[in-house]
């Protein structure tokens, strides 16, 4: 967390309710051009007057869909996606509950394709109908077959991620074992001829070269799985940051393009 106590110009975004008042028991009303301060240090989360730089971060902690234009003075703290301060003066207030909406549906579009295998034709493109338009008579209909189709795809994926790891993991660790056991008995069983000593010898290699080889595999079978897992994890978050940052751009547009704000930014 990095703090500073300066005023500055910069603009940041604030979410309120409808009635346009701070929450929490303060109960003081939000007024395009006024002022709120709080007495003593800030810390995150807990006390001092929040906002964010980018419209998706603040969006994530909207209590309601106003949407104040803000700069913060006094003492500020910054974090990974908010900032508290001692004073957050409101330069410019929207009430954004149809660009939200639009917004939502134009983000569920993106990858709307993803759930056609899990709906029936109809509820698909009822769907899709619903994400195109708005139209409030779709909307419940809508919403359930998201659901139904969402709850569908999840069971489907996790079932399949879940055997194919388990099946990858042990067919590997098998396979590896096997072919060192069998290696380890050919080995014994030729050194027989070389005597009673000898095989026995062998045989014990035999056994412990199976137990090793057994061992490994399933250790080099466990590193394979959480490699796979550790590449996958960061592949998703890479492409969680893509499409934030492509939804924070979408959204700040049509913000933009809504209240005619871009001058305002800092």
């Amino acid at each position: 967390m990095e703090t500073s106590n300066t005023s500055t110009s910069e603009t940041y975004f604030y979410f309120s309710t409808p009635d346009r008042r701070l929450r929490y028991g303060d109960g003081r009303e939000i007024k395009t051009g006024g002022t709120h301060t709080v007495k003593g240090s800030v810390k995150l989360c807990e006390h001092g007057l929040h906002a964010s730089k980018r419209i998706i971060d603040a969006l994530r902690y909207a209590p309601g869909p106003i949407l104040h234009l803000v700069t913060l003075g006094g003492e500020v703290a910054h974090g990974d996606d908010k900032s508290v301060a001692t004073e957050r003066t409101y330069v410019a207030s929207f009430d954004a509950t149809e660009i939200l909406g639009e917004f939502a549906r134009k983000q569920a579009l993106i990858n709307i394709k993803l759930i056609k295998p899990y709906c029936k034709a109809e509820e698909y493109e009822l769907i899709v109908e619903y994400l195109k338009s708005g139209r409030e008579d779709l909307r419940a209909a809508a919403k359930s077959a998201a659901r139904s189709a969402a709850r569908s795809a999840a069971e489907s994926a996790a079932k399949s991620a879940e055997f194919a790891a388990e099946y990858a993991a042990w067919s590997a660790a098998w396979s590896a074992a096997w072919s060192a056991a069998r290696s380890a008995e050919f080995a014994a069983w030729s050194a027989r001829y070389a005597g009673s000593a000898a095989r026995s010898a062998a045989e014990s290699a035999a056994r412990s070269a199976r137990s090793a080889a057994w061992s490994a595999a399933r250790s080099a079978a466990r590193s394979a799985e959480y490699a796979a897992w550790s590449a996958a994890r960061s592949a998703a978050r890479s492409a969680e940051y893509a499409a934030e940052y492509a939804a924070n751009k979408m959204l700040l547009q049509m913000i933009k393009d809504a209240t005619g704000w871009d001058r305002r930014f800092s």
